[in-house]
């Protein structure tokens, strides 16, 4: 493949993941991390810190990339989550909006993402574009009451996508260790009409925002015959506020940093199972982590253990299953002020399967279902968790994410 053709197809998915990021509002396992990239990683439930399998594992763990030969990964994966809220709360506190009833929203999402690998003489290098971030809701009527009194309908939306631009290295230091870095350049869209501390519709309007920021991943890795071992840590997404909306959210709205290892043993030649652990630290976001009352969210740290299985049955034919478990980010407490960011799943199973179109092409296939969860407010929190009692949000998700892969 020549270079005058790679940068064509690099620069048309590039704009494919720009337009992509308009609509992008999903919720996933992991807050509002999706649990897997591409159908590979997908398949094993997000595993696999130490099996690289394509140039996805550029943000997982560059460090197994060394693993890999050179070849281009094309995924598209369709979102399809369905959410509700049923907004209550105390009669004589008239702030949830009691009249709106249980609301849905069941709108479909489009993830694209594409990345490359290079081997080099000391290492591997690697590029890509990957949509990795979001959430969001559209209801028909608000959340809470003080729209309505007004005659308006406002507080009822939000959308926000993170798109990361990466470029790594793996290099390899000799006797089955590894040690790789990524770099990132992150690309933030936000939107919403939200109620503020003031009790009155954000200045952004729903009107989109944008910003950016960056960050890094280091990784290790280490492969004996039929062992490996991997662990890779993301430092903070550190992004700029979003100008539209520092009424709302008067500090940035960074991506925290995770840390996630784990191991991969080769039971057989065909047969392999993969086990990682997961940190992701909510609380170090100021914005996501502080209480409600003084502006944020009120999210917690979340602990995911992932697990997968892949079986070579036939030379052309791999078939994958996987598990994602995790603790909720978001919790009785803080419900209602969570009504329109419901990042609430936490178990998700997951299958796929790759057939080998010829030598030098693959195709691959991932199904991802996260069990529904249901979180009602306990009215044992801050003011909003008390002026929300009872009120319940709810989410379950499906994707199906298809992905080709080019050996070159």
């Amino acid at each position: 493949m020549g270079c005058s053709s790679f940068s064509s197809t690099l620069s048309r998915w590039a704009v494919v993941l720009l337009v992509a990021m308009i609509s992008l509002s999903a919720q996933a396992t992991d807050g509002h991390q999706l649990v897997g990239l591409g159908a590979l990683q997908i398949g094993t439930g997000g595993a696999g810190v130490a099996s690289a399998k394509d140039s996805t594992w550029l943000l997982l763990n560059p460090a197994s990339m060394i693993t890999l030969d050179r070849r281009l990964d094309f995924s598209f994966e369709i979102f399809a989550p369905y959410r509700y809220m049923e907004p209550k709360g105390p009669l004589l506190m008239p702030m949830a909006n009691r009249f709106a009833g249980k609301m849905d929203d069941d709108s479909i999402f489009y993830i694209p993402a594409m990345g490359a690998v290079f081997p080099t003489k000391h290492g591997v290098l690697g590029v890509g574009l990957f949509a990795v971030n979001g959430m969001g809701v559209d209801y028909r009527h608000s959340r809470t009451l003080i729209p309505r009194l007004l005659g308006q309908n406002f507080d009822r939306r939000t959308q926000y996508g993170v798109m990361k631009v990466a470029l790594g290295y793996a290099h390899d230091l000799g006797d089955g260790w590894a040690l790789g870095a990524t770099a990132t350049l992150d690309y933030a869209r936000f939107k919403t009409d939200m109620l503020t501390l003031n009790f009155w519709e954000t200045r952004g309007g729903n009107r989109t925002d944008d910003v950016f920021g960056g960050g890094l991943t280091l990784g290790v890795y280490k492969e004996w015959e039929r062992l490996s071992l991997g662990a890779a840590y993301t430092t903070p997404q550190w992004m700029q506020s979003f100008g539209k909306y520092k009424d709302l959210l008067p500090l940035p709205m960074d991506i925290p940093q995770t840390v996630q290892a784990g191991l991969a043993w080769r039971i057989t030649p065909e047969l392999e199972w993969v086990l990682d652990y997961k940190f992701i630290d909510w609380s170090g976001v100021r914005q996501i982590g502080k209480a409600p009352i003084k502006g944020g969210f009120g999210w917690k740290d979340q602990h995911v253990v992932k697990s997968g299985l892949s079986w070579l049955v036939h030379p052309r034919w791999t078939v994958r299953a996987g598990t994602s478990l995790a603790n909720s980010p978001i919790d009785s407490k803080i419900a209602f002020a969570n009504a329109l960011f419901p990042a609430i799943v936490k178990s998700h199973l997951t299958a796929g399967f790759s057939f080998a179109i010829t030598e030098q092409s693959d195709i691959h296939f991932a199904y991802e279902h996260a069990f529904a969860n249901t979180i009602t407010d306990s009215g044992k929190g801050d003011l909003f968790s008390f002026a929300g009692k009872g009120t319940r949000i709810h989410l379950k998700e499906n994707t199906y994410t298809i992905q080709y892969s080019y050996k070159f």
